[in-house]
């Protein structure tokens, strides 16, 4: 089994980790003693514990060392010696300056990949400044033409996150051959520009980049219905679309918006479901429908597993594997 020793918090390298813990990996978690990892606190909370925290760290071992502290950097090495990766996410430079400088690491520990998740990479004139998931994506010109804040944090979990697993999971595949770690520059930014290539594609043509499938034909597009719920419609390919007229008649958005407002929601996955029409559920209605029902992509508690696979297991306290992973001489106060 991949060891794995993560130094980040908050999201993307902990959904990274967790990522990698649905491929198998075993992940040790190392947190500020007292405090934690930040996102511990975040509301909502259960039993003391921030739900958020505990959706994507459950089954990890944590234990907590000052980083700051020379015998706490000596502990970390030695739990380096039988690693496999590193995960950090610390503005560049701050690994350099607590004496754990990614370059040394590699020459200390030659087997070691390491991954250095960031906002906007380890170089260019903005790798210093601070960033948070709606800036990253600003810049990457995700937002452009229908400015809004999505639902998701789609640079911190896809672009971060994701991404980092898919990256850390090729170097570990390279070094089967080569028998060399490395050390990775995941940036957020790179991941979110990486994301839209049929977007950037369009540019490239001179024609506009958001016109086939983010709204602007009739056939694919989102419809209220009857009863104030929503569908989908995709019909793209000949042999939907050629169902969906069967049914509406005129596939004008006009008469689209009229045809499915005359019945109510689950109608109609019944009468066009073979047309790609689906209905759009509210986000409390997702785990209980049969088809995610049938997949198993939730645990006991209602929490739900990395696309990577699936995680069991509790949610660490702070430091709770000292004892077991840094000595007896280690508390939970460490």
């Amino acid at each position: 089994m991949y060891k794995v020793i993560d130094l980040s918090r908050l999201l993307p390298g902990p959904y990274a980790t967790f990522c990698l813990q649905g491929l198998g990996m075993e992940v040790i978690k190392v947190e500020e003693p007292g405090l934690g990892d930040y996102l511990r606190h975040y509301e909502p909370m259960h039993e003391g514990t921030g739900l958020w925290f505990s959706s994507i760290n459950r089954g990890k071992k944590s234990v907590s060392l000052n980083l700051k502290r020379p015998a706490d950097r000596a502990a970390l090495r030695g739990l380096l010696q039988e690693a496999d990766v590193l995960v950090e996410s610390f503005r560049p430079g701050v690994m350099q300056r607590l004496g754990l400088d990614p370059e040394e690491l590699r020459r200390e520990f030659p087997q070691l990949v390491i991954a250095s998740i960031t906002g906007w990479g380890q170089s260019g004139p903005m790798a210093q400044l601070p960033g948070h998931d709606i800036g990253f994506m600003c810049l990457a010109g995700m937002l452009s033409g229908d400015p809004r804040v999505p639902k998701i944090q789609w640079g911190d979990l896809a672009a971060g996150g994701l991404a980092a697993a898919l990256r850390i999971t090729g170097a570990l595949l390279q070094r089967q051959q080569s028998g060399q770690g490395c050390w990775l520059d995941i940036a957020m930014l790179d991941g979110l520009v990486g994301l839209q290539p049929t977007r950037f594609a369009n540019l490239v043509a001179g024609a506009a980049p958001d016109e086939v499938l983010t709204g602007g034909l009739p056939q694919y597009n989102l419809y209220r219905c009857a009863d104030g719920g929503w569908i989908s419609v995709g019909a793209l390919e000949p042999q939907f679309l050629a169902l969906l007229q069967s049914e509406a008649g005129d596939l004008s958005a006009d008469a689209l918006t009229t045809f499915f407002a005359s019945a109510p929601r689950e109608q109609w996955m019944e009468r066009l479901g073979e047309a790609c029409v689906v209905p759009l559920l509210d986000l409390g209605e997702v785990p209980g429908h049969p088809q995610v029902l049938s997949r198993n992509l939730f645990n006991e508690a209602g929490m739900v597993h990395p696309p990577t696979g699936p995680v069991h297991g509790k949610v660490p306290a702070l430091g709770e594997h000292n004892v077991e992973l840094l000595g007896a001489g280690a508390g939970k106060s460490h």
